[in-house]
């Protein structure tokens, strides 16, 4: 997955729209008990532990997103730093669909059942859940190494700033859905427990990787750990999505849509793992299809060469129809945290 062509700006600020909100809204006068609601379901899911401990957030993984946060689950929303009086359109964010961001990114933290409602500078509401970090994890529990270089900053600055955390916030808009959540150190550490720094090894440039058992990683970005195991759609859906990526790579899409991308964004949509790309795929063809993307250096529209976006969208329609099947078929099976039909 890592590209080795030259650097190109293939993708303006902001490049994907977000997608329309489905999904249960909160009410603005409940805020406050979905806040107790919500709390109490992340300390059941993903209760204090060791920082290190692999059992602990794998169980948390697997259960997280059936309480009170699963009303989040099916709808995109931004993600990062809280970068204190930044305007939203200022802030350096991901975007995520909110099944991925509580498996890959909100288990990484443990919550104890505290939580509190805020009013943010622009009026909207919000909660803020207690949360500390795992920051003893082995690499391929992380969705990417967060100790990367970011922009200008120091290569630990993003990894300090998951470290410190004590809680997690959420930004909900007049339609009572989630459109920002970020990590804060603005909490208490009074429920943070036995807590020790961890160095991280000199990130290497490698967004994917193998471990020494050959096991490609970060593990937890495969569809073998999305999906059902006996779902029988993931060796295709695994294959369609290798063939994509080519043709990602021959585009140069992920120089731009990987972590170091906020060197060119604001506002960034990572493709740069299986699972990661699969959250994304109805945007990536929506702007391929329309020709805004990819862009040069000037973020002009740069027309791709015909055969290389005919690769692009028939590989990427044909990875999204099997996602679709093994959705249907997580769904038609009972199996808990099946993705609904996609709606928008």
């Amino acid at each position: 997955m890592r590209s080795v062509v030259p650097l190109r700006r293939l993708c303006a600020a902001g490049l994907f729209v977000l997608a329309s909100a489905t999904g249960p809204a909160v009410a603005a006068d409940s805020l406050e008990t979905y806040a107790a609601a919500l709390a109490a379901s992340l300390a059941k899911a993903c209760p204090m532990a060791s920082p290190a401990d692999t059992a602990a957030h794998e169980a948390c993984r697997k259960a997280i997103g059936q309480g009170a946060e699963a009303s989040m689950r099916d709808y995109t929303f931004q993600f990062g730093g809280d970068q204190v009086g930044k305007r939203m359109k200022d802030k350096k964010t991901s975007v995520f669909r909110g099944d991925l961001y509580q498996d890959l990114y909100m288990s990484l933290y443990m919550y104890t059942g505290k939580s509190s409602v805020f009013t943010a500078p622009d009026g909207s509401r919000g909660i803020a859940v207690q949360a500390y970090f795992r920051n003893g994890l082995p690499p391929g529990r992380y969705p990417y190494p967060f100790w990367h270089t970011d922009g200008d900053n120091n290569a630990n600055d993003k990894w300090d700033a998951y470290e410190t955390a004590n809680e997690l916030r959420f930004y909900f808009d007049k339609d009572g859905r989630v459109y920002y959540a970020s990590r804060s150190d603005a909490g208490s550490e009074d429920n943070r427990g036995p807590y020790t720094h961890v160095d991280r090894p000199t990130f290497v440039g490698e967004w994917m990787w193998r471990d020494d058992k050959g096991t490609a990683q970060p593990v937890v970005t495969l569809f073998s750990e999305a999906y059902s195991p006996d779902n029988p759609h993931l060796p295709a859906l695994d294959a369609a999505y290798r063939k994509m990526a080519i043709n990602f790579r021959n585009a140069d899409c992920t120089v731009c849509h990987q972590p170091e991308g906020h060197r060119k964004m604001n506002k960034l949509t990572l493709l740069q793992t299986p699972m990661h790309a699969a959250t994304s795929i109805d945007a990536v063809l929506d702007e391929v299809r329309s020709g805004k993307m990819p862009v040069d250096d000037y973020n002009d529209p740069k027309p791709l060469n015909p055969a290389l976006k005919t690769s692009l969208l028939t590989d990427g329609e044909a990875f999204r129809n099997l996602l679709n099947l093994a959705d249907g078929w997580e769904r038609t099976n009972n199996r808990p945290k099946a993705r609904k039909p996609v709606t928008n």
